[in-house]
């Protein structure tokens, strides 16, 4: 299960959130906790991600006569040092190294996500680390500094299939790896029926943590929204809407019939099909409810907090807007609390570090600097 740390920060986001009243206070910005950059929070770290500014050196550093990037664009931790760690990635008829950031805290090592090496991470229970490379899934043990085979019956002979037309393909044995609440369950997609259906869409499949059996549990790969307390995960079908899976019977459900914009808390799913309205659906008594008002009109996107009912909504007049606002919106009681952006700054991305601090990345529109707003829910609006 995600572990969570709360990061104490200088200053408060005085916002007079009283229930149910919509604020427009272009002070309240100035009273918040500010960091300069972007930053996001993966596993208790708040992270300094690379802005746009560094993803432009890095791009401009790449050599065209080999592709090598002489300047990578990647994350390092806000309130620490960051090192880096080499381990050898030699299965699966793999020869490579791999480098990994981390940052340590007691006796503990942080791996950092660094998509700009070329993989994913995700942390699991143990104090271990899946890593997703080379269409498949390994454990690291940053300790040992050691990967090792995660996912069962993994060769070489099983990942390379043949396809139409005789041409030789690697499989994807798994990828977008996601666990489940509880910390027992892994859902992960693959491509490995490839050799009896020429499909490349793919299944889900699911890993059971505790045993180690692995079975297939829902059909095609698609975005997964998140799960909800009881291990089940949610779908996003794109332009078929959205599927509730349980993770132990394989049974489903479609709750969302069509192209949404949505997102899955442990408790709430929220899903936007039309313009000015908003479906909030209780995961565990299946109550759905509309909200309207409190300026929405057209979401670009909604961020869930990890298992509260707050949700934070960037909000558009219309859909050919430059402008947002910024909604909370909590699920169980509709109350909804919004607010401008900050003057001369856009809204580029929200994230939850917990339940209840939201950090709000803006980019100024005139020098393009990007910072980070943090606002703790508990001190302004209550438990």
């Amino acid at each position: 299960m995600r572990r969570t740390v709360k990061i104490a920060v200088t200053g408060t986001l005085m916002l007079a959130l009283a229930a149910g009243v919509a604020l427009a206070d272009s002070a309240a910005w100035t009273r918040a906790g500010k960091e300069a950059g972007r930053q996001v929070a993966e596993r208790g770290l708040r992270l300094e991600m690379p802005g746009r500014a560094e993803k432009q050196q890095a791009a401009s550093s790449i050599d065209p006569a080999t592709n090598r990037v002489e300047k990578r664009a990647g994350t390092a931790a806000a309130e620490a040092q960051t090192g880096t760690f080499a381990a050898k990635l030699a299965l699966d008829g793999l020869n490579d190294t791999l480098t990994f950031r981390y940052v340590k805290s007691g006796d503990q090592i942080n791996v950092l996500p660094s998509p700009d090496l070329g993989y994913e991470l995700l942390a699991l229970p143990d104090g271990r680390v899946l890593v997703e490379v080379a269409a498949s899934i390994y454990r690291l043990d940053p300790e040992k500094r050691t990967l090792s085979v995660f996912l069962k019956g993994q060769t070489g002979t099983t990942r390379k299939t043949a396809v139409s037309g005789g041409s030789a393909k690697m499989a994807v044995w798994g990828q977008r790896a996601s666990l489940s609440p509880d910390g027992t369950r892994l859902l992960y997609w693959t491509t490995r029926n490839i050799t009896a259906t020429r499909n490349e869409d793919g299944e889900n499949w699911i890993k059971d943590l505790r045993t180690g059996a692995e079975k297939k549990i829902y059909g095609a790969g698609y975005t997964v929204l998140g799960w909800d307390a009881r291990n089940r995960f949610y779908l996003d079908l794109g332009d078929r809407g959205i599927v509730q899976v349980d993770s132990e019977s394989g049974a489903s459900a479609k709750l969302v019939p069509g192209f949404s914009v949505s997102a899955v808390s442990g408790s709430h799913l929220l899903a936007q099909t039309t313009d000015g309205s908003l479906n909030v659906r209780n995961l565990s008594t299946g109550k759905q409810q509309a909200f309207r008002g409190g300026g929405l009109n057209h979401l670009r996107s909604i961020a869930a907090s990890d298992a509260g009912p707050w949700f934070a909504l960037v909000n558009a007049p219309d859909r050919s807007s430059r402008v947002s606002t910024l909604i909370l919106l909590n699920a169980e009681t509709l109350k909804s609390h919004a607010f401008e952006e900050p003057a001369g700054s856009s809204i580029i991305g929200v994230s939850w570090q917990d339940k209840q601090t939201l950090l709000v990345q803006t980019r100024n529109r005139t020098t393009a600097g990007e910072s980070t707003y943090v606002i703790d829910i508990a001190k302004e609006v209550g438990r």
